[in-house]
């Protein structure tokens, strides 16, 4: 009987899902960075970090780490948004169609018919579906507690 490759796929899109982003990267030495994730090796789950800082304070422009020698990742900062939870709203408060929605786990986007695109960074598209979707955005924004 052979694993399900499901969790194996979860990780990995977890990680993508960390890519350019915040994160604290804990050896098994007890030494620490922080910095921006920009890539691993799925392979060795090796991991490379610009602008980091160790825990003694030196500044790194890139930093390599071998996958060997980390203990812990740790995400340094939350997402505001959520591609999931955005579709979930949209069905929910604008009234659009679920047929009309796709989610992109991996890469926290919403796709809007095949022309509007919504990620953390906006609303992407043009015509009134997309204005009512930029206002559904930010009604969004405002029960995370962003006012745009």
């Amino acid at each position: 009987m052979s694993a399900s490759p499901e969790p194996a796929r979860r990780f990995v899109s977890r990680l993508n899902s960390l890519l350019d982003r915040s994160v604290t990267i804990k050896l098994t030495n007890g030494r620490y960075y922080v910095g921006k994730l920009t890539g691993y090796d799925p392979a060795t789950y090796s991991v490379m970090l610009e602008s980091a800082k160790d825990n003694e304070g030196n500044l790194w422009p890139v930093s390599i780490i071998y996958g060997g020698s980390i203990s812990e990742i740790l995400i340094g900062e939350s997402e505001i948004f959520n591609a999931k939870e955005f579709s979930e709203f949209l069905t929910r408060f604008g009234n659009i169609e679920k047929h009309l929605i796709k989610v992109y786990d991996d890469i926290n986007v919403v796709e809007i018919g095949k022309n509007i695109k919504v990620s953390k960074d906006g609303v992407e598209g043009s015509g009134p579906l997309a204005q009512k979707i930029y206002s559904i955005f930010r009604e969004y924004l405002r029960t995370k507690g962003i006012n745009q």
